[in-house]
């Protein structure tokens, strides 16, 4: 186990491999992951305690047993000088939150050198930050005792500041072969990134989503649409969830894969007015690929369950 990520209440939690990490859960039924993201902290600090505290609230009262992270945290692309004090801030908060969490960078959160952040980022209490392909993508296994192979696989999927397609997702492909391959068997996966894709918005035209689609997509670097098929034909994701645009919160699916919008949580980004600040709440059957989400807030009060 690296330094820096064996410091949760109970350090079974966490187990870090070269390349991959492992997750044990609480619950021997159930993994549970709370997607937060979009704080966009650069902006007023006291909006920032609001985020916090909800961040704070959600995990109290949810009890998750990973927080999935995706990116537009910090930010600082516009203000690079105060990005390190703001991205420490922001690092010091996740881990001093007792829960496992796991971040993808989003297109605004500025390092001036990513390997230096990488290494920040993984010597951070509570942080599952494996090394991965070293360019920001990697995976977690979700496994229970005594059992031979992982129960779900979690893949976190760097897009950068947009997406750079298919080279950035020929790791995941490659991964996923391999990982198949090794075991003999499909293991159910879970997708995380910050910047949709294109089907996203085909999905809105289309009149086919279920929930909150307010807002363009803004699925930067797949006009093409070459993402969604890469994920299809991979055989082991069940869904993806994705991020960026605010005023977003709804799934839809698409040959047997959920593709779903996470809640935007910060009171430093825009639309709030619009879509109160959450949480995207994902309960995996520990026995099964089936899987339910909801859209969470920090009083409690739940939306939008779906179970699939």
């Amino acid at each position: 186990m690296k330094p820096g990520n064996n410091k949760t209440s109970d350090p079974n939690w966490i187990k870090i491999q070269d390349d991959f990490a492992i997750l044990r859960p609480k619950q021997r039924n159930r993994f549970r992951i709370l997607q937060v993201t979009d704080f966009h902290s650069n902006v007023d600090e006291i909006l920032n305690e609001k985020t916090r505290a909800d961040v704070r609230a959600m995990v109290r009262r949810f009890a998750p047993d990973l927080l999935a992270v995706t990116g537009d945290i910090w930010c600082g692309d516009d203000t690079p000088d105060a990005a390190p004090m703001w991205m420490q801030r922001d690092l010091d908060f996740l881990g001093g939150l007792d829960v496992p969490w796991a971040f993808i960078w989003g297109n605004h959160d500025y390092a001036a050198d990513f390997e230096a952040a990488q290494r920040q980022i993984a010597a951070t209490p509570n942080a599952v930050a494996p090394h991965g392909n070293g360019r920001g993508n990697f995976r977690v296994e979700v496994r229970q005792d005594r059992h031979p192979l992982p129960a779900w696989d979690l893949f976190f999927l760097n897009s950068g500041p947009q997406w750079q397609l298919p080279q950035d997702l020929a790791w995941f492909q490659e991964e996923t072969t391999r990982i198949t391959q090794d075991r003999g068997t499909i293991v159910p996966a879970i997708a995380y990134f910050h910047i949709p894709l294109k089907n996203y918005q085909d999905a809105i035209d289309q009149g086919r989503t279920i929930g909150e689609g307010t807002e363009y997509m803004l699925n930067w670097g797949d006009e093409e649409g070459l993402a969604a098929p890469i994920f299809k034909q991979a055989g082991n994701v069940r869904a993806c969830f994705t991020a960026h645009s605010h005023k977003n919160d709804f799934w839809f699916e698409e040959d047997g894969v959920v593709f779903a919008y996470g809640r935007a949580t910060g009171y430093g980004g825009y639309g709030g007015e619009d879509l109160p600040k959450g949480g995207k709440l994902l309960d995996l059957d520990l026995h099964s690929d089936h899987f339910s989400f909801m859209t969470v807030f920090g009083d409690g009060t739940v939306e939008q369950t779906t179970v699939r």
